[in-house]
């Protein structure tokens, strides 16, 4: 455990080295699908291949994806960013690849290389990742060539640059409450890319000081005022504005404002730790908090508090960390505070059931508490992927408690892992059915989202709370 004498500073290395990649026909197909897909859905995504290993023995690469032409030519159709994962084969070698982003115009690949000098030509691998020096003239050949790329290879290698904080509390608890943040906007369904824009905190971290806010890094407002008077609406550019803004808008914002300070409200009379920030897309407004009040060394773990408004629906998601990055498990008899936070997930559930309305939507689980099981932290990346993880319904938590196939740790001890859970939602998914409104609960009043607020801090639970207003 870091104390006093094992400061944290926030710190980052580039590692971006530039790698090549040819698409066969089955791979440029699968591409053009995820990118129908995701682009409907308005969320990040990843995508592997594989290749030989001897090519690809090095970590993280701006890669440029070339596709066959009509002559049977390749040229450059796409950037992003590669990652090296686990061997698929014995000499073949997994990558995953994000930030995809699609040129406007397609780069021959013949004449992007053609630039090259002969020594750069002699190190040049025909698929793979090249040699530094190679490298850093094809990136700076591909900017010439298509300048307009310039902003998304900035992002992909801002993405390259992570912080490494190795076993710090408090930065894990960052990263736990950033995995919070992104998960809200996914669960209404928006885009964030400014999330993955955030600068490590310059001051030194300890565990035993309350850690820094996630929102904070990535530049927040402190207070409701500050996030409702935004310079688009400073005092002297509303009469100009107003002309601009329907009614309907007008009353929106009116009610968003109340929806704000009434959250500020309820947190400022528990810390005064507290970010903002408000996302707005396709006529819905999402408000999130990241608030803080607990030493890092004493923190149980992050909560989310999700609610929908128009839905009258609410989500609340519990962070509990599996005991290894790779390979982990949980062991619920290992933690003490467990048996407390069931008990407020079994009384938040049977309150939600009682108050439910036979007029009110249908859910496929109406019951507002689950669980994220998830690896824990040493490097938080600029991008916007968010923590693989677990989730569990609390009633499919308890359920699998008693689960024979759970029991194989020393001496039948009951153990949750990727290796024995024979069922769970992922990210991608849960935050999809939430977003849907497959999941939560119906007839919820902000009586009940203040309650769990108080409850996560006396619980000394690290806080994200989020409201979407709109439809």
């Amino acid at each position: 455990m870091a104390g006093r004498d094992q400061p944290v500073r926030g710190t980052g290395k580039n590692t971006a080295m530039v790698a090549i990649m040819k698409c066969r026909a089955n791979e440029d197909e699968y591409l053009e699908f995820l990118e129908k897909l995701h682009q409907s859905r308005r969320h990040d995504w990843e995508w592997s291949f594989t290749r030989g290993r001897d090519l690809w023995s090095k970590g993280r690469h701006l890669l440029l994806i070339t596709s066959m032409d009509g002559d049977g030519r390749f040229e450059v159709t796409r950037v992003g960013k590669s990652v090296r994962r686990r061997g698929a084969k014995d000499q073949d070698q997994q990558l995953r690849v994000t930030h995809v982003r699609r040129l406007r115009r397609p780069l021959r690949l013949v004449e992007l290389l053609d630039g090259l000098t002969a020594a750069q030509r002699r190190h040049l691998v025909e698929e793979g990742h090249q040699s530094k020096g190679t490298g850093e003239a094809i990136r700076a050949r591909l900017l010439r060539m298509r300048p307009e790329l310039t902003e998304a290879v900035q992002l992909i290698e801002g993405a390259i640059d992570s912080w490494d904080f190795g076993d710090s509390r408090a930065a894990q608890e960052v990263a736990l409450q950033r995995d919070a943040t992104l998960a809200v906007t996914r669960m209404a369904g928006m885009q964030a890319p400014q999330l993955a824009e955030w600068d490590p905190p310059a001051e030194e971290l300890y565990d035993d000081t309350v850690p820094p806010l996630f929102l904070d890094m990535v530049g927040a407002a402190r207070h409701p005022d500050e996030l409702l008077d935004s310079p688009e609406q400073r005092p002297q550019d509303r009469a100009a504005r107003s002309d601009r803004l329907s009614n309907q808008r007008a009353l929106e914002d009116h009610l968003i404002t109340q929806d704000t300070r009434a959250m500020h409200g309820w947190l400022s009379e528990e810390t005064n730790h507290v970010a903002w920030r408000r996302f707005r897309e396709h006529g819905r407004t999402l408000l999130v908090a990241n608030a803080n009040r607990t030493q890092a060394e004493q923190a149980l773990g992050c909560d989310i508090i999700f609610y929908n408004v128009t839905r009258h629906s609410l989500v609340l998601v519990q962070y509990k960390k599996l005991d290894a990055e790779r390979g982990g498990f949980y062991y619920p008899t290992s933690d003490r505070n467990l048996a407390k936070e069931l008990r407020r997930m079994r009384s938040l559930d049977r309150y939600a059931e009682r108050h439910a309305g036979l007029a009110d939507e249908q859910r496929l689980d109406p019951s507002p508490s689950w669980i994220k099981l998830c690896h824990p932290r040493s490097v938080l990346p600029h991008t916007t992927e968010m923590i693989h993880g677990m989730y569990f319904s609390r009633r499919q938590f308890e359920s699998l408690r008693d689960d024979a196939r759970l029991k194989d740790g020393r001496g039948g001890a009951v153990r949750f892992g990727y290796k024995n859970v024979p069922a769970y939602l992922d990210n991608t998914l849960f935050t999809r059915l939430v977003e849907t409104g497959q999941i939560g609960s119906t007839g919820t009043s902000t009586d009940l989202v203040r309650q769990q607020v108080i409850r996560s801090f006396r619980g000394q639970r690290n806080l994200v709370l989020a409201t979407l207003s709109g439809e």
